[in-house]
């Protein structure tokens, strides 16, 4: 079970729709057990061609589409056709043959998907003239690799140096990218890449594990390289310990070999790289000591290692100027969280720059500094700066105010007229027939490409579509890009609310806590699957269902039923009991369970220092070392805090939420595995 909003790879249940069916013969409600759909729905022969079509698209066949398409004209989702009739082919495509499509589908996403596409292409055949006729039409313009082939297309045609600009889009990625290796293989060959640029660059790659990447990159670096970025990436220790012995190489490339297998190292053992960075290795600059004991010290704080802000403290030590990537000192700043030193926190923090000094999350969390360390008026100041009653970080703040979390007004109920505006929108339309075809991020993807430019009061007519449809996921979605207020009725909707309330009854759980759950599971999509089997609102894999119907005694139960609303939630909030119960009622651990497995919280429960071995809900949250984990338990634990201030009328409290973590009782240890 997992966060699977967050993915696409989603399938979803059928709308009363079909994709040459007009918007206004949709009906304004569903069915409250609404069958499973793990297969795509077809309600004629032009739904089964079109899916035919993207099914073929899938397997990189063109053929299907290519035959539906002259029965196609006129409909709906013609436009989608032709582009999965016309991409696999990319790269037979001629210009001629992408403005013909730019002439019959204009002013639509997949004219523009189909530019991305056709401009990588063009990228990679290294054809400029072309290139410089698309490029200026682009609209989304978000594909850093097409933006690197601008870049690149620039200093080849026009002699512009490119180097600054493409040396921050490709260390920004974690592949480096067909575009942007390829931009920096041409800046590289006119030496406008230094070499010292580009081992720079070959650390990020081993940092992030991209060892086949950082070896492509070989030839551009004297004779010999080859062989040594092999041997720090398939056996850093034998490397390490050999200079150990020898001491640190006086040759500059092999001294380059050295840093990437302590940087490797330091993946692997951080507890041993650290002692042989501050022992054996004292000669190395202290930039490069630097950057291997951040990376080290790193590694241990997702290890969650007692030693970890000790380590960051020694990278400190060892170059107070150097200044590690802003994703380093967020780890800096767990870890010091954890041994509860505010004065690192503080530290790591005020380092953070740009966009991420600006985030709620480390801004919260320097204003808790302040506040440990005695500014309180600083802390109050950057506690305002975040306060809100709908966020995790919001409602963290506003605690820390003094104050419970009560919710305002809700924006009215947007005008009928702009609601009908709105669903009058083809692209919108197109959703919503691809929504109904289960063709997930298709629909996704044209909803958002749609919503470019709207107003406030446009995007919260146009959430109200997709609620008045049931469309769940693009009516919360599409009201969270609402300024200035909230619906509550969309941004918080509580579809099926008989069912989730008789089975929160039943199950023991509370009912806000199962609402906030399912929205970030399956944003009340009921037959909706993923791609690893999960099912329905509550997103159970087969096999739990299955045990857990055996546990609770569901006699009548079978695999088909397993994404029925009232089966699906009767099932699922039982196991959100029994894994309430297995963590001592903590909700915290008991949704990291439920989305990660109850075995990994039961391990990061003890995260604590030996003489601090409890720690808060908030910090314990933070530390999650899986980032799906981590996001996943604010998100259902700030839902929760929501939907219990709207189900109640009442003022709420995040931190009661999350309580306490801490090492668990030997009774309950020694209670029956959960799956």
């Amino acid at each position: 079970m997992g966060a699977l909003v967050q993915s696409l790879a989603l399938s979803l249940a059928p709308l009363a729709v079909t994709a040459g069916t007009a918007w206004a013969q949709m009906p304004a409600s569903a069915p409250d057990t609404m069958q499973t759909a793990s297969q795509p729905f077809a309600n004629d022969a032009a739904d089964q061609l079109i899916l035919q079509a993207s099914q073929g698209f899938q397997r990189g066949d063109p053929k299907p589409a290519q035959d539906a398409l002259s029965q196609l004209r006129g409909n709906l989702l013609e436009p989608w056709v032709a582009y999965w009739a016309t991409q696999p082919d990319l790269m037979r495509m001629t210009q001629a043959d992408f403005d013909r499509f730019a002439q019959r589908y204009p002013n639509t996403y997949l004219l523009d998907r189909l530019r991305n596409d056709w401009l990588l292409e063009l990228g990679r055949r290294q054809d400029w003239d072309d290139f410089a006729k698309v490029y200026p039409d682009f609209i989304m313009r978000d594909d850093p690799q097409v933006q690197c082939y601008d870049l690149q297309r620039q200093f080849e045609t026009r002699n512009r140096d490119t180097s600054a600009e493409v040396l921050k889009l490709w260390t920004g990625q974690k592949y480096g990218g067909a575009g942007c290796n390829s931009a920096a293989r041409s800046l590289l060959a006119a030496g406008k890449i230094s070499q010292h640029q580009l081992w720079l660059r070959l650390r990020r790659f081993f940092e992030d594990e991209q060892f086949k990447a950082a070896l492509s990159f070989a030839p551009n670096l004297p004779v010999g390289a080859w062989q040594g970025i092999d041997a720090a990436a398939r056996n850093p220790l034998r490397l390490v310990l050999n200079d150990a012995r020898q001491g640190v190489p006086r040759s500059g490339l092999h001294r380059q070999f050295l840093v990437l297998a302590l940087l490797r190292l330091g993946q692997q053992d951080p507890e041993q790289t650290m002692r042989l960075l501050l022992n054996s290795f004292t000669a190395l600059p202290i930039e490069d000591r630097a950057a291997i004991a951040y990376r080290a010290a790193r590694s241990g704080a997702l290890q969650l290692s007692p030693n970890a802000a000790m380590w960051f403290s020694q990278a400190r030590h060892i170059d107070p100027d150097y200044r590690p990537a802003d994703s380093t000192l967020e780890w800096m700043v767990r870890a010091a969280l954890r041994e509860h030193d505010w004065k690192l926190v503080e530290q790591a923090s005020r380092q953070l720059t740009g966009a991420d000094a600006q985030r709620p999350d480390w801004t919260y969390w320097h204003a808790m500094a302040q506040r440990e360390l005695g500014h309180p008026i600083e802390a109050q100041a950057l506690f305002a700066q975040v306060a809100s009653p709908w966020s995790y970080y919001g409602q963290l703040a506003t605690e820390a105010l003094g104050m419970k979390i009560s919710l305002p007004a809700s924006l009215p109920t947007p005008p009928q007229r702009e609601v009908l505006e709105q669903a009058r929108q083809p692209g919108f339309q197109r959703a919503l027939a691809l929504f109904q075809l289960n063709l997930y991020t298709p629909a996704v993807r044209e909803w958002n490409f749609t919503l470019r430019g709207l107003s406030n009061e446009q995007l919260q007519a146009a959430a109200q579509v997709a609620c008045n449809q049931q469309v769940w996921l693009l009516c919360i979605n599409t009201s969270e890009r609402v300024k200035g207020g909230v619906d509550w009725s969309q941004r918080y909707a509580m579809p099926y609310r008989d069912a989730i309330g008789a089975a929160a009854k039943s199950a023991n759980v509370n009912e806000a806590f199962l609402f906030g759950l399912i929205r970030q599971e399956s944003r009340f999509i009921a037959g909706i699957r993923s791609w690893v089997g999960a099912n329905g609102l509550m997103q159970l894999m087969p096999a739990t269902a299955r045990w857990v119907a055996n546990k609770i005694g569901m006699g009548d139960y079978a695999p088909d039923r397993i994404a029925h609303v009232n089966t699906n939630v009767t099932l699922g909030s039982a196991y959100l009991d029994m894994l309430l119960q297995r963590f001592g009622g903590s909700e915290a651990l008991a949704a990291a369970g439920y989305n990660a497995g109850p075995g990994r919280p039961a391990r990061w429960r003890n995260m604590g220092l030996p003489d601090q071995p409890d720690l808060s809900g908030a910090i314990f949250t933070e530390n999650i070392p899986i980032p799906e984990t981590r996001d996943y338990v604010k998100h259902v634990l700030a839902n929760a805090t929501v939907y219990a201030a709207l189900l109640t009328g009442q003022p709420q409290s995040l931190k009661s939420r999350l309580g306490q973590v801490g090492p668990q009782a030997q009774q309950q240890a020694d209670v029956e595995a959960l799956p």
